[in-house]
This record gives structure tokens, sequence and C-alpha cells, in this order.
């Protein structure tokens, strides 16, 4: 039989799959996009790029929040490009971010003092001014920072700093950095009744487990049943992490400068700001038919209002 002939006998009663039968899946929630510098963990020696003064963070946070991110966490540095958890430094930041972007969510870091972990001294001096703080990023467990600080948060502490904040109308945002602290937190948050639905921030590639796809999609196994989550992403693997965190389902994505230098990789592009990285994840996410949020449907998808 001669090929046209085959071919034709093996299209006899040819029909198209009926794509009309296949199940549509369900619209995801819009992205919320965070985005953050400088953080604690880059100096501007390794990346010139990196804002340290007031002025600088607040550009680089306004400029990000033009480029679709709708959280700003925010981190202070003193005079001398260190990491500060000075209060009136926080506030001038904070205030200025309000006036520029009145509907952008604050994040605020509560990490300072590394050595003491009490709410008196960690919350209550930047609490107590009476800023507009929707969130607030706290650690989930005693780690070592760099081989050169021991990071205290005993368990009496988390359970008061979260009590703490949630009275205040601030939601806890709890970073943990390994399994074991997603378990505890289970138990000290969730079975005492303390948090009913957990917002934690699954920190990869920084003080815990390195930022790779294997290692979250492990993580994503033990999160509680109720709960949000944003994948915060540190060092060179950093967007193929975060890509990898929206195609598992996250709705909260974490892009900017603080914790990453470059942008790939595989090369040596140093991020020059906060709004290149979100833009990046941005266009990714568009390209996958996600729609990013707003600060006010960000608000309803962290429930915040």
């Amino acid at each position: 039989m001669k090929p046209k002939e085959l071919m034709q006998e093996n299209t006899i009663g040819w029909e198209p799959l009926n794509w009309m039968e296949e199940e549509k899946l369900s619209m995801p929630k819009k992205l919320v996009i965070l985005t953050a510098a400088p953080g604690a963990t880059v100096a501007k020696t390794q990346n010139p790029y990196l804002p340290i003064t007031h002025k600088e963070i607040v550009k680089n946070h306004v400029e990000a929040y033009k480029a679709g991110a709708s959280v700003f966490h925010v981190h202070a540095r003193d005079e001398k490009g260190h990491p500060t958890g000075d209060p009136q430094l926080h506030k001038r930041i904070i205030l200025e971010l309000k006036e520029k972007c009145p509907d952008a969510i604050i994040d605020c870091s509560f990490a300072y003092p590394f050595s003491e972990d009490s709410v008196k001294a960690r919350l209550e001096p930047i609490c107590k001014l009476d800023l507009p703080i929707e969130l607030g990023t706290m650690s989930a467990g005693t780690m070592n920072i760099m081989g050169r600080w021991v990071y205290i948060n005993r368990e009496d502490y988390l359970k008061a700093a979260v009590k703490y904040l949630q009275e205040r109308k601030i939601r806890p945002t709890i970073t943990v950095y390994n399994v074991k602290q997603i378990e505890e937190v289970k138990k000290w948050a969730i079975k005492t009744g303390l948090v009913k639905k957990p917002y934690l921030n699954l920190s990869l590639g920084l003080f815990g487990d390195p930022a790779r796809s294997d290692v979250l999609k492990t993580w994503l196994k033990y999160l509680p049943e109720e709960c949000d989550w944003v994948a915060e992403t540190a060092g060179r693997n950093w967007l193929p992490t975060t890509i990898e965190a929206i195609l598992s389902g996250g709705h909260i994505m974490r892009a900017g400068m603080e914790d990453g230098i470059y942008m790939y990789p595989h090369r040596d592009d140093l991020i020059k700001s906060s709004a290149e990285a979100v833009e990046k994840v941005r266009k990714i996410a568009e390209e996958l038919g996600l729609e990013i949020a707003t600060p006010d449907e960000a608000r309803k998808i962290l429930g915040l209002i």
C-alpha cells in the first residue's frame, strides 16, 4: 500500500478531540506582590544599587509600588549602612511611604535586638508610635545568624509577640527556616488556639534550607491545612524558586533586593532596583495568565479587612 493510501485509511472516521469536555481549572486568587529592601544581609559594597539611606529606601519602595507591588516589607539602616531597629528611623520611612503611596500595606520587621527576645525590647519601641503597620514580621525559632550571633526566639516570646501584634490589629507574619519550625508553629500557635489561620513566611536560602524547587515542594507538604504563605527566596536562585512558588499555587510573592544580589542564578547581572525584580516576577506571572492584586485586593486576600 502506498503512503498516500495508508494516510487516507488511517484518517477514516477521524474526529477532533473534544476539548470542551476538558475540565477548566478554577480561577486562582490574584497575585499579591511584596517588595523588600535593604534587609539585613546585603552590603552596598556587594551591590552599589542597594538603597540604605532613608531617602533611597523610600524611593526604592515607591518605584516597586509603581511596578506592581502592594506590600512594603520595611527595614532600616543607620548612618554607617548597618541594619538598625531605630524606631524613629522606621517612623520616618513608614510615614513617607504612606504619604507617597497611601494605599500600600506596611509590613514591619520586628527583629531587633537579636540578644533579647521580649515584647518590650522588640515590639514596643515601634508599635507605641502608633504607625500604620498592618503586618508584622517575626521569626519562628532560635537560630545561628551568619556564624556570629545566636538569634533567640523562645516559645514564650513567640506566643507573647503574636498576641501583642494581634491585639493591635497587626497580622503576624511568622518566618520559618525549616520544616521543624513549621511543625512547631502548628503546636504553639494553632493547637493552642492562638492563631486560626497563620501567615507563614517561608525563608529559603538564608539561614535555613537552600532556595531550591525540591526543598520548597517538601516544605509545602508540611504546611497547616489553613494558612497563607509567601516564599522569601534568597541568593542566586531566588527567581526560579519564586516562580516555582507561583506554579505551586502561591498567591503572595516576594521580589526585591533584600536578600539577593544577582538577578539570575547563572549570570552576574546585579539587581538594580526592587522595581526591576517586581517587574520580572509580574511579567512572568501575567504570562501564566495570573492577575496582580491591587493594595485593597491584597488586604482582602491577606485577611486585613
